[in-house]
């Protein structure tokens, strides 16, 4: 009898400790249960912090393209070329440049210059002589420009850059007429450029012409002809090149 007792005794024994354990192992699953369930309530959190990111980054994609095919809407308007303009000096008279230029004008009526798809011009100053891309699809010209060092004059806006013609190096100074973005396929964004004005001589026309400056030494031409400055005034051969004689250096 007090054989059974004891053996009844140490079961009862090892009964409660097994029961202990599984009490134990309970918890501890539980525990790993709530851990596992913060683990999915902060991926949850996260993606839906990520999800409102998307959104707004497409709300914002959205706007853009919106602003852009409003812009590509709207109608070009081309100014008219700019005879006068006394932030560019010149050796020659602007009373007798006008002339030439309103000569051409008049003749533009009747009969066009015609130029290549590529041609001289001459940029007074610095009096240089260099190659131009002229280009229909462009609304604007553009000039290669380096080195941009923005300044304050008079309470305006004004530019010195670097032109960069083979081994030489000139440096300009113009006043910024004012700044526009310009778009491309590979920047929707678009990159914000100033304009200046340059007095430019090909072939007959001689004037004082817009110019937006960029970084273009990376590419083949340093200078390209758009619409502004063919308007009215120019018939593109793009068969041929170098169609107007070299300026001859005066203006």
């Amino acid at each position: 009898m007090k054989r059974f007792v004891i053996i009844l005794a140490a079961a009862a024994t090892a009964g409660c400790a097994a029961l202990e354990d599984q009490q134990q192992a309970l918890q501890d699953l539980r525990g790993d249960v709530r851990d596992v369930a913060t683990d999915v309530g902060e991926v949850d959190g996260s993606l839906n912090r990520v999800s409102d990111r998307m959104r707004r980054f497409e709300r914002s994609v959205d706007a853009r393209l919106d602003s852009i095919e409003e812009q590509l809407a709207r109608p070009i308007e081309l100014p008219p070329p700019v005879c006068e303009f006394p932030d560019v000096p010149s050796a020659e008279p602007a009373g007798a440049a006008c002339e030439a230029l309103e000569e051409v004008v008049e003749e533009a009526g009747t009969e066009k210059m015609v130029v290549g798809s590529l041609e001289r011009i001459r940029i007074t100053p610095p009096g240089i002589t260099i190659n131009a891309r002229i280009d229909t699809g462009a609304d604007s010209n553009s000039l290669s420009a380096t080195n941009m060092v923005f300044m304050e004059r008079d309470g305006e806006d004004w530019v010195r850059f670097d032109l960069q013609t083979g081994d030489a190096t000139y440096t300009l100074e113009r006043r910024v007429s004012r700044f526009v973005r310009v778009f491309q396929q590979s920047d929707a964004v678009g990159a914000r450029r100033p304009v200046v004005q340059l007095r430019v001589q090909l072939g007959q026309i001689l004037g004082n012409f817009e110019f937006n400056l960029s970084n273009r030494t990376h590419l083949k031409h340093a200078v390209i002809l758009g619409r502004s400055l063919l308007m009215d005034l120019i018939v593109v051969d793009v068969a041929q090149e170098f169609v107007q004689p070299l300026p001859d250096g005066e203006g």
